[in-house]
């Protein structure tokens, strides 16, 4: 969903508008580069006062991306930002318990959104857990709820039958993994969620050429933004860039909208080259952008 301003979406009906690419800035590089890299914090400072990212994904764990949105709220930027964080473990208790850590960690009343991470059975949103999550929010110390996922299936299973319906879906989402455009996508409610989209490099697969199955290059990381941005159910895409260079080409190339019909046909061919090809070993923690 597009919000008034051209450089911001709205992120499904929750009416909370945010850059298309949500800064992450954790990223597992494996053998693209250091383990964990970051952007440093004073280039998530600079991110939001030269490239208009207002939405960051932060967790006290995340010490760069921690420390650059500490410095933006003590300099009296936190009505401009959209702060997202992840409880890691599937207990009411623990949820709270999460909460009131990002809460005293970043010195905040509210945090924007709020989700499950990295749902994987029917039971990490059993009712305890989805109702402490929906109390936060009648509270008002969230805005919005949500849960981040791989299992396509599951997904659509839990945004019907979860109440209330999630306000925040984030799903793994990129050229080589595709199955959401039937899967859940098209099974939406029209006052759908905020649909985020992570992993969209597959942990920097989508990079790397594919020469033996007849792709000489790779797609650029603006490329697998554009891929997940492209669809229309898709609101915005985390970003995991590791420098200001990274950081710069990715919102750069974002702002050329959404792929062309041809170059779109050739991606989703790659993105079939990658997903049959044997894992490389290491390659499950290239995180890079994304």
């Amino acid at each position: 969903m597009t919000s008034d301003n051209p450089l911001r979406v709205t992120l499904g009906r929750t009416g909370i508008d945010v850059h298309p690419l949500i800064l992450s800035t954790w990223s597992f590089a494996g053998r693209k580069g250091p383990f964990g890299g970051q952007l440093p914090a004073r280039d998530v400072e600079r991110a939001f006062h030269e490239l208009d990212t207002n939405a960051l994904f932060a967790t006290p764990k995340m010490r760069e991306q921690a420390k650059g949105v500490r410095n933006l709220i003590r300099a009296g930027h936190r009505d401009e930002m959209v702060l997202a964080s992840v409880a890691g473990l599937p207990t009411a208790g623990r949820v709270l318990a999460y909460w009131n850590r990002c809460a005293r960690s970043f010195n905040i009343e509210k945090i924007d959104i709020f989700l499950m991470g990295w749902v994987q059975q029917r039971w990490y949103l059993r009712h305890s857990v989805w109702h402490a999550m929906n109390l936060l929010k009648e509270s008002g110390k969230v805005r919005a709820i949500g849960f981040s996922i791989h299992d396509r299936q599951l997904a659509a299973r839990l945004v019907r039958e979860l109440d209330p319906s999630p306000d925040i879906l984030m799903i793994r989402y990129n050229a080589a993994h595709r199955g959401a455009e039937t899967d859940i996508f098209d099974h939406l409610p029209d006052e759908k969620p905020g649909v985020l989209a992570y992993t969209t490099t597959r942990w920097g697969e989508l990079l790397e050429a594919k020469p033996e199955a007849g792709f000489p290059e790779g797609m650029t990381a603006p490329e697998c933004y554009r891929f997940a941005l492209t669809h229309p159910a898709v609101d915005a895409a985390l970003c995991g860039a590791r420098t200001w260079s990274e950081l710069e080409e990715d919102v750069r190339g974002i702002r050329e909208g959404p792929l062309p019909p041809d170059r779109l046909e050739e991606i989703e061919r790659f993105g079939d080259a990658v997903h049959a090809a044997p894992t490389v070993p290491g390659s499950r923690f290239m995180f890079r952008q994304g």
